[in-house]
């Protein structure tokens, strides 16, 4: 295992304060917490996201194409028509928007313009941008008829990004068991390393949020997976987008899994699971925040944010008013249609308790 941040008697009492909070809470409600600061052109989803405050001015990076395009790709990879799919991809790559305040957000253009090689002919998506030595890294997802990879593209200016020679930079490794999931990646700077997170599936039909560290980008250490999940028959069938970040010693993953999003906490970057003790009270786990999906937690000023796109709420709805659609169906996918939302975090110890902003206070 990694070492911890904190000790762990000093976990354990932080963490039986957190179990008990949430025990006595309930999951959050979306138009409760949650207020639009986006919305893409009309027929454009808003679906995985990056965002970071740089150079003075907010950037964020966002799968937003024309929701016609995702029943071609979809039909055609199911069929296993490759030519069809190669010619009609859903996202050649993430839309990029800039602006003073999130709600001020103006087109820069995209990240990748056309599809190069064999990886990513299908699908660039999942941007996650980072500065590293001077530069801009994107780590994200690209896909082709043998699954998916981690791909990584270099920039000097935010907006004009050129493919690493080495690419894809990780692929599913041997002991997954064959999968072709490999996507979502979240990078946290820790120290003189770089942890990249991500969604990897396992033959045993887990779908797990794994970890993997470099401190070159060149080569990586393997830590496995940090947390499994069962797939699900309903909503999100294996976990996805995972954000993971570190406050005051405690490590917080968040990630989405059927329904709901879940939060769990750590005192080692890897240590998300493990044997419970006889004190139940510090057990390790997650629980449900609410409908929220493909989140991405931000600290500005002081402040922390936290966003979501419209998906899981929208599924609900659409149990509630008897419109259900099959997952990837244009019905099931139209929700994205309605933008990406923020709520405002306020922490009670170290439970991330979610309050709706006025727009006038969203940064």
């Amino acid at each position: 295992m990694l070492p911890p941040t904190i000790c762990d008697e000093e976990f354990a009492g932080r963490q039986s304060l957190f179990h008990r909070a949430v025990y006595a809470g309930e999951p959050f409600v979306f138009d409760d917490v949650m207020t639009r600061f986006w919305k893409p052109p009309t027929g454009c989803v808003a679906h995985d996201h990056g965002l970071i405050h740089a150079r003075g001015a907010w950037h964020l990076f966002v799968l937003s194409n024309e929701l016609d395009l995702h029943v071609k790709l979809v039909d055609a990879v199911r069929a296993s028509d490759w030519e069809t799919a190669k010619a009609a991809p859903y996202t050649v790559g993430d839309r990029h928007l800039s602006g003073l305040r999130l709600t001020e957000l103006a087109e820069v253009g995209f990240v990748l313009t056309e599809p190069y090689d064999e990886w990513g002919t299908l699908a660039h998506t999942n941007s996650f941008v980072f500065p590293f030595d001077g530069r801009w890294g994107n780590i994200h997802c690209a896909m082709s008829r043998e699954g998916q990879r981690l791909c990584i593209e270099w920039s000097d200016d935010l907006q004009t990004w050129r493919p690493d020679p080495d690419n894809p930079l990780w692929a599913p490794p041997d002991w997954a068991g064959g999968t072709t999931v490999c996507k979502g990646p979240c990078v946290v700077q820790h120290e003189d390393r770089w942890l990249i997170y991500y969604n990897l599936n396992l033959a045993e039909g887990t779908s797990t949020v794994a970890l993997i560290s470099t401190t070159d980008f060149k080569s990586f250490e393997d830590h496995g997976p940090v947390i499994k999940f069962p797939n699900q028959y309903r909503g999100t069938q294996g976990c996805e987008s995972p954000c993971v970040f570190i406050r005051n010693g405690i490590w917080h993953l968040m990630v989405a899994s059927g329904d709901s999003w879940w939060h769990g906490i750590s005192n080692r970057p890897d240590g998300f699971m493990g044997a419970q003790g006889i004190q139940s009270a510090t057990a390790g786990g997650v629980y449900d925040m609410g409908p929220f999906h493909v989140g991405k937690v931000v600290e500005h000023d002081g402040q922390w944010w936290m966003t979501s796109s419209y998906k899981a709420e929208h599924r609900w709805r659409c149990r509630r008013d008897r419109r259900v659609a099959f997952r990837g169906e244009n019905e099931d996918e139209a929700g994205l249609c309605e933008g990406l939302f923020i709520s405002r975090i306020e922490w009670d110890g170290d439970r991330a308790v979610l309050v709706k902003p006025m727009e006038r206070e969203i940064p």
